[in-house]
């Protein structure tokens, strides 16, 4: 993970191969994000985030999601509730101040999910479904973010010493707290079976941040 030319992070997600079965008797993913900070940028910064969501299996809803994120000697923790019945309602449990709070949105002919979720749907997508810009609704940290994925195009990304063939994608963020007035995304996928995530490039009012895959490991 880098911040304009340095490397200030390491990210890993994590799949669990086996499937779970919780309460609605569903199959659901589950599927892990965690976020250090690295090197030198740990004199600066200390940040260690763990993020998990069970994710239902062909729909892609989250059920649940939970954050556990570390920064300058505070603990952040949150459980988020997802249900859906004639609306999507989420109920975000903030551990630290021991506060409830709800929401509801809309079903609309825009799914609403988590930030694991809206990449395990994406990961499912089919080649022929990139070649037209789609919305996205991500609730995350207690907020609803809404923004465009454009349309896809073929190109070739190197990835471990190899050009791979690639799926290649801009993302179009409204304007807000995070994104400047114009401020966009890019994101490479492996066009292969996998969607393999090579590279996320996402330019926020803070500044410039890029993730690239560095390696993929398989469980036995």
């Amino acid at each position: 993970m880098k911040f304009g030319w340095f490397n200030v992070g390491d990210a890993v997600v994590w799949l669990d191969p086996e499937f779970q079965y919780p309460d609605t008797g569903k199959p659901h993913y589950r599927v892990q994000l965690m976020v250090s900070t690295a090197s030198w940028f740990k004199i600066f910064s200390r940040l260690k985030v763990c993020m998990e969501s069970l994710v239902e299996e062909g729909s892609f809803r989250p059920l649940r999601s939970d954050r556990d994120m570390e920064a300058k000697g505070s603990i952040d923790i949150r459980h988020d509730y997802f249900s859906y019945a004639d609306s999507i309602f989420v109920k975000a449990y903030i551990e630290d101040i021991d506060e409830w709070r709800y929401h509801a949105f809309p079903k609309g002919n825009v799914p609403v999910r988590d930030a694991l979720s809206t990449y395990m749907w994406l990961r499912s997508r089919e080649k022929e479904q990139f070649a037209k810009p789609v919305e996205v609704r991500t609730f995350f940290s207690n907020d609803m973010y809404e923004f465009r994925m454009l349309a896809g195009s073929n190109t070739l990304h190197k990835y471990q010493g190899k050009k791979v063939k690639a799926l290649e994608f801009g993302l179009d963020f409204p304007e807000g707290e995070y994104f400047d007035s114009g401020k966009t995304g890019r994101v490479v996928l492996s066009d292969d079976a996998n969607r393999l995530p090579l590279r996320l490039e996402i330019d926020m009012t803070v500044g410039s941040f890029v993730f690239d895959l560095q390696k993929v490991e398989y469980m036995d």
